[in-house]
């Protein structure tokens, strides 16, 4: 039985009865059970449990229409010809990679769309100073609130610069952020818990520390099993949305993360499921060969 989502991991923008997210959901909703079937980027080896739930008739509408088939169709990942060609921050930040131990450092980002107070980044900056652990931490100039915005030394805090330094990297622009889960060095990865996220981190086999900011993550924190989420820890839109994590909790919980071998040793299962998933012959191309056997019978 799959566990109840809490009014908690509802996005607030859901719970607000006339805001256009929620008319979207009302509106669209409905129309799944027109639908041939629906596409979802993921996998058995992540989401079993929620995936026969779909397909076995546990899921219906009020006037008992259930879903048309669901075909996980996932993990995606990157086609060689997407890649980008290298830059010089691209290679900087790879030389940088070779050069630490493997599984040492931690991955730190919350998407392109999730934006952070000034305090709380530098309580994330402390806490990385106090885990101990090299990181790599990409802090964009959107994830800082618009009357905050500074430039990225200011944010951070000088004295917290100084702090930063030699312990890690702190990357401002965008990057392939796939491509730094695989590396060797990347042991965790503190994340929002975005869908893509969830799956980049799944396919490489790497820890997350779960810190929901909006959405539906904290559904895919619950439910991703690559980690822990720190469910005390705020996140956007709510009534703690301006609550800020200090810097020595972040770091007991990177400590946490990166120490765990019962998480390494979970997350290396998910990615083995992954990789098996996506080889030839595995259920990604089954799923496939069903879903084109399915359009040429309509």
């Amino acid at each position: 039985i799959c566990p109840p989502i809490p009014r908690s991991s509802v996005s607030p923008l859901l719970l607000i009865r006339d805001s256009l997210f929620s008319n979207i959901f009302l509106e669209d909703g409905p129309k799944l059970k027109n639908l041939n079937g629906v596409l979802i980027n993921t996998f058995e080896g992540l989401e079993a449990e929620a995936l026969h739930a779909l397909n076995g008739g546990k899921v219906t509408f009020n006037d008992g229409f259930g879903l048309p088939p669901v075909f996980p169709v996932g993990p995606f990942v990157p086609c060689e010809f997407e890649k980008l060609q290298g830059d010089d921050d691209r290679d900087q930040l790879r030389n940088w990679l070779d050069d630490q131990h493997d599984g040492s450092v931690v991955n730190v980002s919350f998407g392109s769309r999730t934006a952070l107070s000034g305090d709380q980044i530098r309580e994330v900056g402390d806490g990385l100073v106090k885990s101990g652990f090299r990181f790599l931490w990409v802090v964009k100039e959107k994830l800082v609130e618009p009357e905050e915005e500074e430039e990225g030394n200011l944010v951070i805090g000088h004295d917290l610069v100084e702090k930063l330094k030699g312990r890690g990297l702190v990357v401002k622009s965008w990057v392939e952020q796939g491509e730094i889960l695989g590396h060797r060095a990347v042991g965790g990865f503190v994340s929002h818990c975005g869908w893509n996220s969830v799956v980049e981190a799944a396919w490489h086999g790497v820890r997350v520390l779960a810190w929901p900011q909006q959405s539906d993550q904290k559904i895919n924190a619950e439910v991703c099993g690559l980690g822990f989420w720190a469910k005390t820890w705020p996140w956007g839109g709510g009534e703690n949305d301006k609550v800020v994590v200090n810097g020595e909790e972040i770091g007991d919980k990177i400590k946490e993360l990166m120490q765990s071998e019962a998480l390494r040793v979970q997350a290396a299962r998910i990615e083995q499921e992954a990789k098996k998933t996506a080889e030839v012959g595995g259920c990604r191309g089954k799923m496939l060969k069903r879903l084109i056997d399915e359009w040429r019978k309509n």
